[in-house]
């Protein structure tokens, strides 16, 4: 296990990203907004670069909210759930202002499904995405 250490921020007391988390430490990085949007604060994964957000029902938010809890609980390794995924898009190089998942998100393969973003492409270092 990583040594980790707490940072107070306005999503409240959060682990730095030094080791496994525990679920409620990843939820920590998630908050709601409004009643069907949540944003993912930077440090949910390394190198974000700007929040994420996604959209969600009653029974997406379930269903994020799960697969988030099952990967927690097996580990880091396999299956990569949405909203990390939609972290690992914030984290990208060129990106503008947020990573966003539309209400029909699900786990893809790098970009989740329903996710997009912006890139800023005067940066050099900046990704295109088909």
């Amino acid at each position: 296990k990583g040594a980790s250490s707490s940072t107070m921020t306005d999503f409240g007391s959060v682990k730095k990203h030094s080791g496994k988390r525990s679920y409620e430490d990843e939820c920590g990085f998630i908050r709601r907004i409004a009643p069907t949007q949540f944003e993912i604060k930077q440090g949910f994964v390394p190198h974000m670069k700007v929040p994420g957000r996604f959209y969600a029902n009653k029974s997406l938010e379930k269903l994020m909210f799960e697969e988030l809890r099952v990967h927690v609980k097996r580990g880091e390794s396999g299956f990569l759930p949405a909203v990390k995924q939609i972290a690992n898009v914030a984290s990208l190089p060129g990106i503008v202002e947020k990573s966003v998942a539309m209400p029909d998100v699900h786990a893809g393969y790098g970009f989740a499904i329903g996710n997009v973003a912006a890139f800023d492409m005067s940066d050099p270092k900046a990704v295109v995405s088909p």
